[in-house]
Order: C-alpha cells, then structure tokens, then sequence
C-alpha cells in the first residue's frame, strides 16, 4: 500500500499501461462521478499490477508540469490508501503494520517522514484497544506538528511546544499524511533522477503518450461537468465548438430549423457543456419561431409544436420520461451514421464535400491547399477522427497533442488550450 521498496517487476507494457490507466481514472472521478469506476483487478491492494500502476503513475506524475493533474495523482493516492485503511480489519490491520516496519529496516534511507511513520506504526501495531469511536481517547502518538499537517489543519490535535499529540480515532489520518510527504518526496527524487537518464525511452514515452491520450481527453470534459455557460458565452467562444456542432447551429440560424437526430444530439451536447435547459429551448423558440426554408427536412414551428420540442429537450435532458442521464453520441458512431441532409448534424470530416468542409473551417482560420490535402488524406484513409484532431491542434498549436473521443471532449479541450500560453 505505502510501497516503499521497488522490487524488479517484470509485466508486459500493456499490463502496465492498463494498470496506470485503471488508477489515473480511477482517481479522477472521486468527485464528479455518482458511478465511480469499480476496483478492478488493476486496483486490489497489493498486487503486482496495482503495484505496477502505482509506479507508473508516480513517474508520469513527477514528470508533469500540469499542477493540475500532478495534484489529482497526489490527492488519489492519498484517498485510495484511506479508503484502504478503513477497510482493513484489526488483524489484518496489523499484518500490514508489521509489513511496513520490515520495509522501512530494509530501507537503509535517513529520512525523517520515514523515521516518524516507522515510530506511527510500531505504536499503532500494538493498540491495545479495538476499535475506536470518533470520540475515543485511550490512546495517543506524539509526531512533530508538520508531520500531521491534515488534522494540524483541521484543530483535531493538541500541539505542546511543536509537538502534536494525535489521538487513537485520528491515526489512519496520521498514516495518510505521512504517506503524502513520502510520496510528495518521492515525486522530486524521481525528477531529478529521470533528468540525468537518457530522455529517449521509448517504453517510458509509450506510456507516457497514452496517459497524456487519456488525460487530455477525458479529464477536461470531468474536471468542467458541474460549469455552467450561457448561449451569449457560447456565442463569444465559437471557435471552441468542434465542427459537428458548428455545422448544426449554422444549418439552425441559417434554415431555422433542424432534423430530430441533429437536434438530438445538439442539445445533448448543450447540455454537456452546461448551457441551461431554459437557455436551450429559448434558442430552439428563437429560430423555430421564424420561417423554415425547404433546405431542412424538418418541418415543424415553434406555435404548432413547441410541446413536442420542448418534451425532447426535456427528456434529453433527463427531467422527464427515464430520466436517463444521457451519454454524448461518440465521434465513432456519428462518422458512421447515414445522413439524409449533409448540412444537419454530422461529421463534416465524413460527409461534407470538399468545398463544404474547407468554408466550414476556414471561418476560423485559412487552409491552404497542403493542409486541405492532409485532411482529405485523413478522410480518405477511414482517420476522420485524426483530422478533427489536426484541426484542433491547428487553432490550438500546444506542444502537447489535443485528443478526444466525442464533441463536448473536443470543447472542453479548445476550452482548456485557450488559457494555456504557448510556451517556444
């Protein structure tokens, strides 16, 4: 749990990959997600590959100069193994206790976090008393007040002359806090190791392009699901739509009107973003209430059918029917859609003619005739999703690719590059 030792592990790269993958979402939907991901064979506590994760994870998270993601890696660790400590019956408790004293006397490391945790779980092993209440005071251990800055923080500990006297009900905590200085340490120590090393490993780069895949991806979309927009900000911020979502709201100002799956899916990802529900009808009011053309294959007005459209948000919305919590269409399932009317809802990267395709980007910035030829090459070749990821990165030139798997990742990484200085 703590793994304060390195043995020699010998696991295919996948395994590893899958292990790290496993924890970093693991980690980064603690607080966003009501159906958090379950332990899965990469997770059981003190196996290989949980070891394996927690290894690779350390290493990408010591490299990193995200705060952000080093932060949630840190904090991950730190509630896995509360989580962790909790669970354990006393024996079992006190099995690992004595584990980590046989680690620490073959650690042969002067270190004082070290020192103080070998002290913490000697004591802790022989708790004469089990188990204890929120209140319970039986028993206590004397740390030095930086060392348990959690409960320093919170007023749960008596501090005489810098000496903070932790109580029986508090010594996970304590064990928790220990753990993040050492790791926090660790982190450091590795950096500066991994500087001297030959930079081109190319496992090490392997794992680290597939985290950084899997981050930039996905954790925008998690970090920014409780944010709320309004179609005015929406509006300011055009550039970060992704097209498919461009070319439906051009085809609604324009015609007025817009086919039930592109609608669908429009609203669902207005929804994704956190544009309101009564933002959201009111744009729909807005244009449907004018004159449709012929250009649509949708025939319906705001006065002869608002109850139907507004019943659709609804449901989409999840306040009605199943109340589903709907999951955004996949860029892999809308690229391989039939589309009836190219301008309504689709992958333009797929559907669109050249010419359409080229005067959807360019509202935005210039393709020349290379760059239009690189797209067509990614079409051609069945990687539609590869020139979405071109033309982001083309707005956004970041010295990390932008990735993603559906529109509303695709916003919220536009959204995350916009405030992201470029760095030569």
């Amino acid at each position: 749990m703590f793994y304060l030792q390195t043995p020699n592990i010998d696991v295919p790269i996948f395994d590893v990959e899958d292990s790290a993958l496993s924890r970093l979402e693991h980690f980064c939907t603690y607080t966003k997600l009501s159906d958090k991901p379950k332990y899965s064979m990469y997770l059981r506590n003190s196996t290989l590959l949980d070891y394996t994760g927690f290894l690779c994870l350390r290493t990408y998270a010591s490299l990193t100069d995200d705060y952000t993601l080093k932060e949630m890696v840190i904090e991950g660790e730190c509630r896995l193994i509360s989580e962790r400590l909790n669970l354990l019956k006393p024996n079992y408790l006190r099995k690992y206790l004595i584990k980590i004293i046989d680690e620490i006397r073959h650690f042969n490391v002067t270190d004082d976090n070290i020192d103080v945790l070998l002290k913490v779980c000697s004591e802790y092993k022989n708790k004469q008393h089990v188990p204890c209440s929120e209140c319970c005071s039986l028993e206590s251990i004397e740390v030095p007040w930086q060392k348990c800055l959690t409960l320093v923080s919170s007023r749960k500990v008596h501090i005489n002359q810098g000496i903070a006297i932790v109580l029986c009900n508090q010594w996970n905590i304590l064990l928790v806090d220990l753990f993040r200085l050492i790791y926090i340490k660790s982190l450091h120590k590795i950096r500066r190791s991994m500087s001297a090393l030959d930079n081109n490993n190319l496992q090490f780069e392997y794992l680290k392009e597939k985290l950084n895949r899997y981050y930039y991806s996905k954790i925008a979309f998690w970090k920014n699901i409780d944010e709320e927009i309004s179609l005015e900000e929406l509006n300011l911020n055009k550039i970060l739509l992704p097209p498919c979502m461009m070319l439906s709201l051009n085809s609604l100002f324009t015609n007025h009107r817009l086919a039930h799956e592109p609608r669908y899916r429009l609203t669902l990802f207005l929804k994704d973003i956190g544009v309101s529900l009564d933002q959201t009808l009111k744009l729909f009011q807005q244009e449907y209430s004018k004159c449709g053309n012929l250009k649509s294959t949708c025939t319906h007005s705001w006065d002869e059918h608002n109850k139907q459209i507004e019943y659709n948000a609804r449901h989409t919305y999840g306040m009605v029917g199943s109340k589903k919590n709907y999951q955004m269409t996949s860029c892999v399932v809308m690229q391989k859609q039939n589309i009836q009317v190219s301008d309504e809802g689709c992958c333009p990267f797929v559907h669109c003619s050249e010419d359409k395709l080229k005067s959807l980007l360019e509202e935005f910035t210039s393709i020349d005739d290379v760059e239009m030829n690189t797209l067509i090459d990614f079409k051609n070749s069945d990687q539609p999703i590869q020139a979405c990821h071109w033309y982001a990165q083309k707005l956004f030139p970041l010295s990390e690719p932008l990735y993603h798997n559906t529109p509303t990742q695709y916003f919220y990484n536009l959204k995350k590059a916009k405030y992201v200085p470029i760095i030569d």
